[in-house]
């Protein structure tokens, strides 16, 4: 069991960081201290700023890592989805003292394009110049791509609550990145120290679970993979977020023992 630590959670593309509020109550729960922020412009009432648009993923990671360094100790940083991404970028420059990595979206190099997520963004991919402007939340998209195991009232309820419009430039910068001249989404494994976790859902739609195995593939002996193989993208509530939680949870423990026992010697 953990305790003491602190620990950084990292919300998704067009979501906010209410979408954590399981995970913040547990992990708090048996005393640590829980960071939740939610990205810049996502906040509801914000989003459809046209500011937005133009945010990269290099942004959002630089906001994150201005939180990290004002903290007393490294947190433990888990990512979900886009925030997975940030989370193994914030990693790979060294501000993590363990990385989660949920059902992440992938860096570049590892194909994120698939017949599923061209028919979640369809309607977004053919605006003029979508890659400059906040792609707003869709609620049809948000069912088939994330919110699909769910009743379809409550995932209503569930999309209300938490999502927000998302910036059209990070998005492109996750889908085409050989479009991207920043290399935003470049990553480099050898350039990460910490141990880290890919959790990767077998019906996921949005992230689907080749990018968990491929991304296994790219970090090798850094990385463990966990499937969930009848498991969604959306794993924040009842017996996904159980089973996701209480795996997070056992390796987390077991991380952290071993680094303890390493420094005894």
């Amino acid at each position: 069991m953990i305790k003491g630590q602190t620990i950084l959670l990292i919300h998704g593309a067009g979501s906010i960081g209410k979408e954590w509020e399981n995970f913040q109550r547990a992990f708090e729960t048996l005393g640590n201290k829980v960071i939740v922020p939610t990205l810049r412009f996502h906040e509801l009432g914000q989003s459809t700023s046209p500011d937005l648009g133009q945010i990269s993923i290099l942004d959002y990671v630089e906001d994150i890592e201005r939180i990290i360094v004002s903290l007393d100790q490294k947190p433990i940083i888990i990512g979900h989805s886009m925030g997975g991404l940030i989370a193994l970028i914030i990693c790979s420059r060294g501000f993590g003292k363990l990385g989660i990595f949920i059902t992440p979206a992938a860096p570049s190099g590892i194909n994120a394009i698939t017949p599923t997520v061209l028919r979640i963004f369809f309607r977004n991919i053919f605006r003029w110049k979508f890659w400059t402007k906040p792609v707003p939340p869709n609620f049809s998209s948000a069912y088939y791509g994330v919110l699909h195991d769910l009743e379809r009232d409550h995932a209503k309820k569930v999309f209300e609550k938490s999502h927000s419009a998302e910036s059209g430039r990070a998005l492109c910068e996750i889908g085409f990145p050989f479009l991207d001249t920043n290399s935003a989404t470049k990553v480099n494994e050898q350039t990460i120290e910490c141990p880290t976790l890919i959790i990767g859902a077998g019906r996921d739609r949005i992230t689907p679970i080749q990018i968990a195995r491929k991304l296994k593939r790219k970090l090798k002996s850094k990385a463990d993979l966990i499937e969930f193989p009848h498991f969604s993208h959306y794993i924040m509530e009842g017996i996904e977020f159980e089973q996701v939680f209480e795996k997070c949870l056992n390796w987390m423990s077991e991380k952290i023992n071993s680094k303890q026992e390493k420094a005894k010697f």
